[in-house]
C-alpha cells in the first residue's frame, strides 16, 4: 500500500512541477515573443487571430517549454517513486500529452506544430524517466 501511495504522489508532484515549469518557460517565451497588440486572451477569436500572426520562434518556444517541463516532471516523478522510474515518468508524459493535445485542439495550429507537439511529450518523458531508470 505504501508503494502505491508513493507512486501516486510521485506522479502528482511530477505533473504539478511539469505544469509550473511549462508555465514559467512559456511566460519567458512571451517576453521574447510578445503577443500581437490588441489581443484579448479571453476571446477565442482574438487568440486565433494572434496565432496566425505569431512568428515561428514563438511556437518553437512553446514546444521548448513543453519539452523542458515534461522532462523535469518525469525525472522528478521517477526519482520520488524510487522504483519503475521509466513507468512513472511516462505516466507524467501521458498527462502532459493530454493537456498539450487539449491546448492544440482549442485553436488552429500549423500541421508541423501538431506533429512536433505530440512527439515532444513521450520523447522527453522517456528521457526523464530513463535517466533515473529503476532506482
Amino acid at each position: 500500500m505504501r508503494a502505491v501511495i508513493r507512486s501516486v504522489l510521485a506522479v502528482l508532484v511530477g505533473a504539478i512541477v511539469a505544469g509550473i515549469l511549462i508555465a514559467v518557460v512559456e511566460a519567458i517565451g512571451h517576453l521574447v515573443y510578445p503577443p500581437p497588440p490588441g489581443i484579448n486572451p479571453t476571446d477565442p477569436e482574438s487568440l486565433r487571430t494572434a496565432l496566425e500572426l505569431v512568428p515561428v520562434g514563438a511556437l518553437v518556444s512553446v514546444l521548448f517549454a513543453w519539452g523542458i517541463g515534461t522532462f523535469a516532471g518525469s525525472w522528478l516523478a521517477a526519482r520520488i517513486a524510487g522504483r519503475s522510474g521509466l513507468a512513472h515518468g511516462m505516466v507524467v508524459g501521458l498527462l502532459m500529452l493530454a493537456a498539450g493535445v487539449a491546448n492544440i485542439l482549442m485553436d488552429p495550429h500549423p500541421l508541423w506544430f501538431w506533429f512536433l507537439g505530440v512527439a515532444v511529450f513521450p520523447l522527453t518523458a522517456w528521457l526523464g524517466g530513463r535517466m533515473v531508470g529503476g532506482r
